[in-house]
């Protein structure tokens, strides 16, 4: 099993939360496409939880899940690195047990927004998993998306999901002022990218800049 080309293509916009908009829908920050069903299956959609939105999908010939999960966002605590570094334990490490540091991708910036991800490996029934987080930052706020799956056969759905992600610079406040240059909305380039990850070998590569769909 193999997952890979997992491509995380973050687009920076937000609307309002409630309001759609060329078929998407918003949560909080995060203005996105939900995952389309899976061999005619709908994707179960979950808001139990606080300040997370999640939808999820299981196989139950082959015994595998997907998980996908929009965070809330919160303050930023003045850093993406320091946001990745808290959203880590408490997403991940608190969740799914993963003793394995993150692996993280070299930091991407532009428009006033900074994005980093990261990667580990866990144990679930009796199997290997992967979760990864991806955590944006800027404008003194952070917001996550997180991805967990035991099978690469969901692999198009997270592209999918993640690839139709857009947010929108917060107003401008005396807190966070608009950076010279920066725009009300962004589709950042450098945002985009793509990992190959084998949980057998536990070794992965991430590339930015990954070529959009034509």
């Amino acid at each position: 099993m193999r997952l890979k080309c997992l491509s995380v293509l973050l687009i920076l916009w937000v609307l309002s939360p409630g309001v759609a908009w060329a078929g998407k829908e918003v949560y909080d920050l995060i203005h996105y496409a939900p995952p389309a069903p899976w061999k005619g299956t709908a994707w179960q959609r979950d808001d139990s939880i606080k300040n997370i939105l999640g939808y999820t999908m299981t196989d139950p010939a082959t015994r595998s899940y997907c998980q996908i999960f929009l965070v809330r966002s919160t303050t930023s605590k003045g850093s993406v690195d320091a946001d990745f570094a808290s959203e880590w334990q408490e997403l991940v490490v608190k969740n799914y047990k993963a003793t394995e540091p993150a692996r993280v991708t070299d930091t991407a910036e532009e428009n006033g927004w900074k994005v980093k991800s990261g990667v580990a490996t866990f144990a679930f029934s009796g199997g290997t998993s992967i979760a990864i987080l991806t955590t944006i930052s800027g404008y003194t706020r952070a917001t996550s998306i997180v991805a967990v799956t035991s099978s690469e056969q969901f692999t198009p759905a997270i592209q999918e999901l993640l690839g139709s992600v857009e947010l929108k610079r917060p107003p401008v406040t005396a807190a966070a002022p608009a950076k010279a240059g920066a725009t009300a909305t962004a589709k950042p380039t450098a945002l985009q990218g793509y990992m190959d990850y084998s949980p057998f070998t536990k070794t992965w590569t991430w590339k930015l800049r990954y070529p959009p769909p034509q």
